[in-house]
């Protein structure tokens, strides 16, 4: 069997605008969808990082009525400014405490928020607090 092999004189061996085109357009189609995804994941971090934020400063609610008194019925509210002044601006809580069907127990709810209205970065904690 032979081999044969076909030898052009005359032209340029190379690619052609089109293919050199094409191969742009993808690359570029490619690369967008990358930075898209980029963005998205940045997003995710500062959600994530908010929700982070929020669920340590419930704890430290937690802790401090833990450490405290027989807490009171009702709802208390407030913001982060006297402890952490402009580390969390616009980070509000709630606290509830209501009755248990256990005597001297009582059920402590607190919700770390954003803003005024609730979003995905709420988070709340319950505990359960016995008279000592």
């Amino acid at each position: 069997m032979r081999l044969r092999r076909s030898v052009r004189t005359g032209e340029a061996a190379g690619f052609t605008l089109l293919e050199v085109l094409v191969a742009v357009a993808v690359l570029g189609l490619a690369l967008v969808s990358l930075l898209a995804l980029h963005v998205r994941n940045i997003d995710l971090v500062a959600r994530d990082t908010r929700i982070t934020e929020a669920t340590l400063l419930a704890r430290g609610l937690m802790a401090e009525i833990d450490a405290g008194p027989f807490p009171d019925l009702g709802l208390a509210e407030g913001d982060f400014d006297e402890e952490y002044p402009n580390r969390y601006p616009g980070v509000r809580w709630e606290r509830e405490v209501a009755t248990t069907p256990v005597p001297d127990v009582r059920e402590v709810r607190v919700r770390v928020f954003h803003g005024e209205e609730a979003t995905g970065d709420d988070v709340t904690l319950t505990y359960y607090v016995r008279r000592r």
